[in-house]
């Protein structure tokens, strides 16, 4: 059994990406990979996708993906309580989990499960855009529901401390990346609703100044003598 080592703010910004009603089986749960000494915790819906690395350093582990439905406590609680959850999974796909303070001590505990594997988590990183990103001048269109999920997911995550999000087009029928100015650890992609090259940008008439028809003249106002 390894236990696991995860920021819970990390674990909580990418849950806010899973569907836990879909009926692909990966889509309903957090993912959690070991990558240079940090766990990265992945979410998504097919429509969004959140990933976020944790801050703390953690044994090599194997990638396990968390039952979302199943570990609503866990996550609740990542989203409001302690800095830190260690997860200790067992080959039977039961894990443990602790909600510790900074020194240590436990605040929580509790059983989640583990999705089985049948159904393969996504290669995610197949899906990002070439680095460095080279923004272009593509429209993007978002649906405001997936939206507002990662607006959840960031002030989640940034609690009182401000930020930019930003969204920006790699290019045309490429995801929108998602960005948090001055946070390397966490990012996202979310699919265009429409991205069309020729698309014409045309503001309403009511955000115009208005102009004096042509060819009529300006009229001084003169100062009543009386």
């Amino acid at each position: 059994m390894s236990s696991v080592l995860i920021e819970a703010r990390a674990l909580a910004f990418a849950s806010f990406a899973v569907n836990p009603e879909c009926p692909r089986f990966h889509l309903r749960g957090v993912r959690v990979e070991y990558r240079d000494g940090h766990a990265v915790c992945i979410g998504t819906d097919g429509v969004v996708l959140l990933f976020a690395r944790s801050s703390y350093e953690t044994a090599p582990f194997e990638p396990f993906t968390l039952n979302f439905r199943k570990s609503g406590r866990l996550f609740v609680t990542c989203r409001k309580m302690g800095p830190m959850i260690t997860i200790e999974v067992s080959e039977n796909g039961e894990a443990i989990w602790r909600l510790l303070r900074s020194n240590g001590s436990v605040i929580e505990r509790g059983f989640v499960e583990q999705i089985d594997a049948f159904e393969a988590f996504p290669e995610w990183r197949f899906l990002l855009p070439e680095s460095p990103l080279h923004p272009a001048a593509v429209p993007v269109g978002v649906h405001p529901m997936p939206l507002r999920w990662i607006c959840r997911a960031v002030d989640n995550y940034q609690g009182d401390a401000p930020c930019t999000l930003r969204l920006v087009s790699p290019g045309a029928e490429l995801p929108a990346v998602v960005l948090i100015e001055g946070e390397p650890n966490v990012g996202g992609l979310i699919l265009p609703a429409f991205q069309d090259l020729n698309a014409e940008i045309v503001f309403p008439d009511w955000t115009m100044h208005a102009k004096a028809p042509a060819g009529e003249d300006k009229v001084e106002v003169t100062e009543d003598a009386a």
